[in-house]
């Protein structure tokens, strides 16, 4: 008997010839390094938190979210499984089960897309085979959206803009939970279709509630502004269709329900009368969470599958911001990397445990920089002094030829960062990380290659100077 049927399935799936890469990219990981702590069930309804930034510590105020816990949204598959992809690199994907979101397998997002269409249908069909999941089920690969959900950098605008819905007497909750869906930690963000702003305002609503966008104005990108007419929007018009559906059915509802709250971002996203088609073919008799749960499998008018996605996804956002405000106690850190260094420097390893501490800070850093959550210059200013620590740990002291080579090991680590910043449309600070890099590696020829690339995405004119440097090497 083979002892590992699982295993044998998936060998006999290969040898068929078709590309089934069961390997990803990268994997789903969580906002930081360290393991969460277990969620606090405090009814506490304002969270205090010590930020600890580049400048600065302050003390910031969050909304709690102990309900998403205590009435068991975190244990539903369909927020557990955005969670996932918020957490997931975007060159790999997870190949689920559509209606149930249930994760089959994680893979590569770039060697999926090289298959053809019949390609693809195999794939799935082999996959429903292997999982047991009936014929009828339709099958989405969807990929990683980890350079989108940038949560931590909106922990100071969330804080801001809670205050700014408070002041505006509208539930503060919609604030928090929008600014972590709709463009999180990005004050200027059109969409295709025009919406802009950290709340993701059309133009015909921002008008609507005064505010300016000419040619050379867009209030949208400011938060005060947009968050005022947000929640106008909110307060004049969601809550009050969603109160009129559930009135009409004769639901009794508290505002300050979650399935009550997102039902309200339902009509936020989708519109109050896409939401009411589908809430009226759905037909609930009574009010909670099953309305939410239904809703999920309910099309009707304009809501549709995004529709459908946008409170799981919300509740994955959430759970997620969770994670990251409560990991470090009653301290946040904005920059992960600063944290890392400062628990090496207290805990005075050496060796090998030393080295592992420094890599780990530099890799935070790392992170902290692609996010922009520091500056280049931080960046390199914390690269140097983490590369004499190494020098040092490696039983090289104060030694320069030494330094090079304790990080990054080659060229390819900086060009590989240099592609997340650029897909990422930080153009500027990718470009100054591969001009670093050619000083570093002054004989690479994919060094010199790289910059160039990087200047012809920019639109800049160096780009054909240093394409001829990289075809001379």
């Amino acid at each position: 008997m083979n002892p590992n049927p699982l295993r044998a399935r998936i060998k006999s799936l290969l040898l068929t010839g078709l590309p089934l890469f069961l390997i990803a990219c990268s994997q789903p990981e969580t906002a930081s390094a360290y393991p969460p702590p277990p969620p606090t069930h405090s009814d506490k309804v304002v969270i205090s938190k010590m930020v600890a930034m580049q400048e600065d510590t302050v003390q910031l105020n969050f909304l709690n979210n102990y309900t998403l816990f205590t009435e068991g949204w975190d244990t539903l598959a369909q927020p557990k499984f955005w969670k996932q992809i918020i957490c997931l690199s975007p060159d790999s994907c997870i190949i689920n089960v559509a209606k149930s979101r249930t994760p089959l397998q994680t893979t590569c997002y770039k060697n999926w897309c090289t298959n053809s269409e019949l390609q693809k249908t195999q794939i799935k069909n082999q996959m429903r085979n292997l999982y047991c999941v009936a014929d009828q089920e339709e099958l989405y690969v969807t990929n990683g959206k980890k350079e989108f959900y940038e949560h931590r950098k909106t922990i100071p605008t969330i804080s801001k803009a809670v205050d700014y819905f408070t002041e505006f007497g509208v539930d503060p909750w919609y604030a928090q939970t929008i600014l972590l869906i709709e463009s999180p930690g990005k004050t200027s963000a059109k969409s295709s279709v025009g919406a802009n702003g950290p709340f993701q305002l059309m133009p015909s609503v921002a008008r609507m509630y005064g505010l300016k966008i000419t040619k050379y104005t867009d209030e949208r990108s400011d938060l005060k502004r947009s968050a005022y007419a947000a929640s106008r929007l909110i307060s004049s018009i969601c809550i009050p269709k969603v109160r009129s559906m559930l009135e009409g059915k004769g639901i009794a509802y508290k505002e300050t329900d979650l399935w009550f709250r997102l039902m309200v971002l339902h009509a936020y996203h989708a519109g109050a009368g896409n939401l009411a088609l589908a809430f009226n073919k759905l037909n609930p008799t009574e009010g909670g969470p099953q309305i939410i749960r239904g809703l999920w499998k309910t099309e009707a008018g304009g809501f549709k599958n995004e529709s459908q996605n946008y409170s799981q996804i919300a509740l994955a956002a959430l759970l997620n911001f969770e994670d990251i405000i409560h990991r470090e106690g009653d301290t946040i850190f904005m920059i992960q990397g600063d944290r890392a260094y400062s628990l090496y420097q207290r805990s005075q390893l050496t060796g090998e445990e030393g080295i592992n501490a420094v890599n780990t800070a530099l890799m935070n850093y790392e992170r902290d920089f692609v996010d922009g959550i520091i500056n280049f210059d931080y960046f390199m200013e914390k690269v140097q002094i983490l590369r004499n620590e190494l020098a040092i740990l490696e039983g090289s002291p104060f030694k320069p030829q030494a330094i090079p080579n304790a990080y990054p090991a080659n060229e390819q680590h900086f060009i590989a960062l240099s592609k997340e910043l650029l897909r990422k449309r930080k153009i500027e600070d990718a470009i100054k990380l591969l001009r670093y890099n050619v000083e570093t590696y002054p004989g690479s020829a994919a060094a010199v290659d790289s910059l160039s690339r990087a200047y012809r995405i920019g639109g800049m004119s160096l780009s054909q100077k240093y394409m001829t440097k990289s075809t001379t090497k």
